[in-house]
């Protein structure tokens, strides 16, 4: 023990130091540089525009198979089969989307203002019409679809929604 302070000596001479190093290790492990940081960002940047680029291209094919029904003059099972089989694929994008935006993978300035609101969209609007259609279809057509929309098997879209969507 120093007689001025009254603080074991070990406690200056030994943990003091041990603590010090270990804060500082610690510290420098935990937060990232500027290049780090910007490495991540544009990592984010880059995953951004592939899921926009997959999510587009379902999106399109959606469409055709919509568009192909619409133009037929008899359509078939074959035209209800395409409209569940793109908008599956084109859902299934939008869950990788939604997935990228829950673990903060992606751009958030992107992410705010283009993501979002195309998953507020398909949660509001594009989800319930597309099993709507795809049971007036079968109704019309006499095919047997069981078809609804469970939130369940959306999760990850209506979690992002929650979670990130600013305003109505």
């Amino acid at each position: 023990m120093t007689a001025s302070t009254g603080v074991p000596s070990w406690l200056t001479d030994v943990a003091i130091p041990i603590g010090t190093f270990v804060l500082g290790f610690l510290i420098s492990h935990f937060t990232l540089s500027k290049r780090d940081r910007k490495d991540i960002e544009q990592t984010n940047y880059e995953n951004t525009e592939r899921l926009i680029e997959q999510h587009k291209a379902a999106f399109e094919r959606y469409c055709s198979v919509l568009k192909a029904y619409d133009d037929a003059e008899e359509p078939t099972f074959d035209h209800f089969y395409a409209i569940a089989t793109a908008g599956e694929a084109y859902f299934y994008q939008a869950r990788l989307m939604a997935d990228a935006v829950l673990s903060e993978k992606v751009d958030t300035q992107i992410r705010d203002s283009t993501l979002m609101p195309k998953l507020k969209e398909m949660t509001n609007k594009t989800l319930p019409l597309h099993y709507s259609v795809l049971q007036s279809i079968a109704k019309k057509k006499e095919f047997e679809y069981h078809g609804e929309l469970r939130r369940s098997d959306y999760e990850s879209i209506y979690s992002a929604v929650e979670r990130f969507s600013i305003g109505p």
